[in-house]
């Protein structure tokens, strides 16, 4: 990229911030006060497909330029080594807590290899549970180098053919024995996923974006439609947990949300507005944020514990300060540990 694009940044913040909501909703049921956001926050988990829309958006463009320049084994490693230097200093803190803080054993060790290398794509095998999104990202770089292997011209026909494909899968899945499809049991469930649909998506619209078309020479006709889909795309999911549960519906109704909310980043790319300064900085230290929320969240909880913090009044005070300090210890840790290795490394 030529320079930085600040509202995806701050859509990046945005979503790592929806996750962190979804996973407080147990603390914050804890108190009447804070309980009634509950069938609010019940909907973070779709900050998921933000980030699978942004990742196709970003690493589609990166590609298109590294690829042809360095070749396809360099742009990988780097890529490889984006996911797995962010995610292996999290895992280790995490055992040195479980060892020498609560005193507890490791999972049984082919858990801890597989988590460890990102080979589960499902979230509950995984030792710490975001990670089952970082084993899905690195199945969809393979698809991104491969296809800025082709030519140019033939890009976009492979990642059309790709979206085609997927939708037809798991739709034909779906009608034909949707019983099994509900039961987790799709033939080829990770394999031809439809969360692919929302990176392949992504990678579509950085082509597009590239291009700057009608709608990036509109960008406040872009907003408003883009609203809409958004409104449409999350009152659809709303409808049925299985829109959570099901790949393909859930591209149809919390991707398309997600991918309406990086058209519409990418038109307020095109005006005089910025966004907070703030989000921007949550989005720089999103990856450390979205790893380590849930251990903090979990660590917090021994901590309140300990504390003895049971009144209505220490209780509300607490969970109020939580995500704030879970927010500002992310970002040290981006700070301090994230950013250096990564400097270092690549």
């Amino acid at each position: 990229m030529t320079h930085k694009l600040h509202w995806i940044q701050a859509l990046r913040g945005f979503a790592a911030l929806m996750v962190l909501f979804f996973h407080m909703r147990p603390h914050w049921e804890l108190t009447p006060a804070l309980a009634v956001f509950s069938d609010i926050t019940r909907w973070g988990f779709s900050g998921v497909d933000v980030f699978f829309a942004l990742s196709g958006f970003v690493v589609y463009r990166s590609a298109r330029q590294a690829v042809p320049e360095q070749g396809v084994f360099p742009f990988v490693k780097r890529r490889l080594l984006r996911i797995y230097l962010g995610y292996w200093p999290v895992l280790l803190l995490i055992a040195i807590t479980t060892v020498f803080v609560y005193h507890s054993s490791l999972p049984p060790l082919k858990k801890m290899v597989f988590s460890t290398l990102l080979l589960y794509p499902n979230i509950w095998d995984n030792w710490l549970l975001p990670a089952w999104s970082l084993t899905m990202e690195i199945y969809f770089y393979l698809w991104i180098a491969a296809i800025a292997m082709l030519p140019q011209r033939h890009q976009v026909k492979a990642i059309i053919f790709g979206l085609l494909l997927l939708t037809a899968w798991g739709t034909g899945w779906l009608v034909a024995n949707h019983s099994a499809v509900f039961a987790g049991q799709q033939p080829l469930r990770y394999a031809l996923t439809g969360l692919g649909i929302e990176f392949l998506a992504g990678a579509l619209v950085a082509h597009l974006y590239e291009g700057r078309p009608q709608p990036f020479r509109r960008p406040y006709i872009a907003i408003a439609t883009c609203v809409g889909c958004m409104a449409t795309g999350l009152a659809l999911g709303m409808t049925s947990p299985y829109f959570d549960r099901v790949e393909v519906m859930r591209a149809g109704s919390f991707g398309v949300a997600g991918i309406a909310a990086l058209v519409a980043a990418l038109a307020l790319e095109q005006t005089r507005h910025t966004p907070p300064n703030w989000l921007v900085t949550v989005g720089d230290a999103s990856f450390s944020l979205y790893l380590l929320h849930t251990f903090l969240l979990d660590f917090s909880g021994k901590v309140r514990m300990a504390l003895g913090i049971a009144s209505p009044e220490g209780l509300l005070a607490f969970l109020l300060a939580l995500p704030i300090a879970i927010v500002m210890i992310s970002r040290v840790w981006y700070s301090w540990v994230e950013k250096p290795i990564m400097k270092a490394a690549l």
